[in-house]
């Protein structure tokens, strides 16, 4: 068997499958300017405080079906004691009716299950994208760290992110604020 491994073809395919998937090419990442790596900056800080919106909206959401659900099993609860009085009067027919409560009741409980399986697995494949999105972005910075060719670069580098922190800071503050929820 011969070896016909082509790594520059291989990386090729790479690049083509991660650009085609998150809109970029690597050319764009290493011609990127200050204007545009600002900008991609700006809109990753903000789409960190959609994130937490987006989180807090799904919970109540989830906990508002929640809330329907349980109201409904009351309910049903409340109709299976005035069917099971009923009973005493018209046993057969009280028998058909609990009977006919239990298998509609079955079919919601399973619904219900499967509905929140279902979510479970939607959100768990989202969180581990997520993850899988951040991992790279990290080991992105790790490699230009590490590759860094000029001092002049790394210590201007370094002078502009000594007066960026308390910008970024502030700005990781109002990002933490959640004006959806002051009621």
């Amino acid at each position: 068997m011969s070896n016909q491994w082509k790594w520059g073809q291989s990386s090729q395919n790479a690049f083509q499958l991660v650009g085609g998937f998150f809109g970029f090419t690597p050319s764009k990442a290493t011609k990127a300017t200050d204007a545009e790596t600002s900008k991609l900056l700006k809109a990753a800080e903000e789409s960190d405080t959609q994130v937490k919106r987006t989180q807090d909206y799904v919970n109540a959401l989830k906990r508002t079906w929640r809330n329907q659900v349980k109201t409904g099993a009351m309910i049903h609860g409340l109709v299976r004691t005035g069917l099971g009085l009923l009973g005493q009067q018209q046993q057969q027919e009280a028998t058909t009716t609990k009977e006919y409560a239990k298998q509609i009741t079955n079919t919601r409980v399973l619904s219900a299950k499967t509905q929140t399986q279902v979510e479970k697995t939607y959100l768990k494949g989202a969180k581990q994208i997520e993850k899988a999105g951040k991992q790279l972005s990290l080991a992105k910075e790790e490699i230009n760290d590490q590759y860094q060719v000029a001092d002049e670069q790394a210590i201007q580098a370094s002078q502009q992110r000594r007066l960026g922190y308390r910008e970024k800071a502030q700005k990781r503050l109002q990002s933490q604020q959640r004006p959806w929820r002051n009621y």
